[in-house]
């Protein structure tokens, strides 16, 4: 009997070691990408909507609004043809910034569309998705999403026939379904990531069983899960429930219990994606070989990354791969997917300071010699902060002729979020 308490009380301590060199290694909760995001002028995000006043539009939404009280009145409340152009003065008022008054003119075309032409009508996603876009602009993320939940089950939730706008609309929802979780003005609402989570996996399964997914589409999917895992594995989904003030959700609770499957499923995920690319050209089954890379080094398999790098460069080796080549050639930090984090350079949310920062990755992804400065004058404590978070930051090294080897990068400008 006592050898066997002996032996449980070893299991759960081995078992214990496991596990926080799973959480170290997985770095939860992930700061890159969440907390601070690199912000080349490239992928900077426009102006700001409604910074100027736009004297036409309010004029011809006034005419627009003065028209149609004369056809409700002349028509009836549900006559079809009153859709568009409430539809249109919905958009009007968008541009204007007035989401109160657009979401009420869209909830009253949708409405209209539903009586005429049934509760799962494709006609009425593009009043959806303007709801989705007004219910965010005013900060109603859970009803932005439910809007975009709503389009995708016009669609059959992804279940039957997929066509190119069907794709479309789901992985839109897949994405601001991210956006939304990652957003520092939500609640980070663990049960609405949890939903859209479990659709995309469920869509990517049942287009698999079909066997008609192009691959194209099979890429998009999978990419699109891929992101997915990135989030599930990055997220110390504990501290997120306490710092909301609730307990652990079942769905909270059932997410940290999976992270320590998470690294082998996007593993595979992307094997698969790689023995189906067999027939598309070499950059493309290169740059499936920097993603399956990229997963490795993110969750500490460094040989194994640096295999996977490896054959990334073999197969640029044409001229198609130049640009590719050029990317392996320059150590990055993970995740190397703007995707993930493109929506936190949105310039309505608010940032604590530009940081500049210069850095050496070692051949091991390892990050050192980290310089950073604040770039307009704030506080040099919030450079130090980024600073520590690099330092900490899993990296893809350079590849040398085809070798992870030592570099450096500098004038990196990363936007800090508040």
């Amino acid at each position: 009997m006592p050898d066997n308490r002996h032996r449980v009380r070893a299991s759960l301590l081995l078992f214990l070691i496991a596990f926080t060199a799973f959480r170290a290694e997985a770095h939860l909760p992930e700061y890159f990408g969440r907390k601070y995001v690199l912000a080349d002028a490239a992928s900077e995000r426009g102006p700001r909507p409604c910074e100027s006043d736009n004297r036409a539009a309010r004029e011809d939404a006034n005419a627009l609004q003065d028209g149609l009280d004369d056809a409700l009145l002349d028509s009836g409340a549900y006559n079809p043809s009153l859709a568009d152009p409430i539809g249109e003065l919905g958009e009007l008022y968008a541009s204007l910034c007035n989401h109160p008054a657009s979401l009420k003119a869209n909830r009253a075309a949708l409405q209209i569309v539903r009586v005429n032409e049934g509760l799962l009508s494709p006609v009425q996603i593009p009043y959806l998705r303007a709801l989705a876009d007004s219910y965010e602009a005013i900060g109603d993320f859970r009803s932005a999403q439910q809007s975009m939940r709503s389009v995708f089950r016009v669609h059959g939730m992804g279940q039957g026939e997929l066509s190119e706008r069907a794709l479309r609309d789901s992985l839109d929802y897949f994405s601001r379904a991210r956006s939304i979780f990652i957003d520092p003005r939500s609640r980070g609402e663990i049960n609405l990531f949890f939903e859209a989570f479990n659709d995309n996996e469920d869509m990517l399964k049942a287009q698999l069983e079909r066997g008609e997914l192009e691959y194209s589409a099979r890429e998009a999917l999978s990419l699109s899960h891929l992101r997915n895992l990135y989030l599930l594995l990055g997220t110390d989904f504990a501290v997120m429930s306490s710092l909301s003030g609730d307990a652990m959700s079942p769905a909270a609770d059932f997410m940290q219990r999976s992270q320590m499957l998470t690294y082998g499923k996007g593993r595979v995920l992307l094997e698969e994606l790689i023995e189906e690319a067999a027939s598309q050209s070499r950059v493309t089954r290169g740059r499936l070989y920097l993603r399956l890379g990229n997963w490795q080094q993110w969750n500490a398999k460094w040989g194994q990354a640096c295999d996977s790098y490896a054959l990334a460069w073999e197969l640029a080796s044409e001229a198609e791969g130049e640009s590719l080549r050029k990317q392996l050639s320059k150590p990055a930090v993970l995740p190397e997917d703007p995707m993930l984090w493109n929506s936190l350079l949105d310039p309505d949310i608010p940032i604590k300071a530009n940081i500049v920062a210069a850095f050496r990755v070692s051949a091991r992804g390892d990050i050192s010699r980290v310089d950073a400065v604040v770039h307009d004058g704030g506080s040099s404590g919030l450079a130090a902060r980024v600073a520590r978070w690099l330092r900490d930051s899993h990296a893809r090294p350079a590849m040398i002729q085809g070798v992870c080897g030592d570099g450096e990068l500098r004038g990196r400008r990363y936007r800090l979020v508040d």
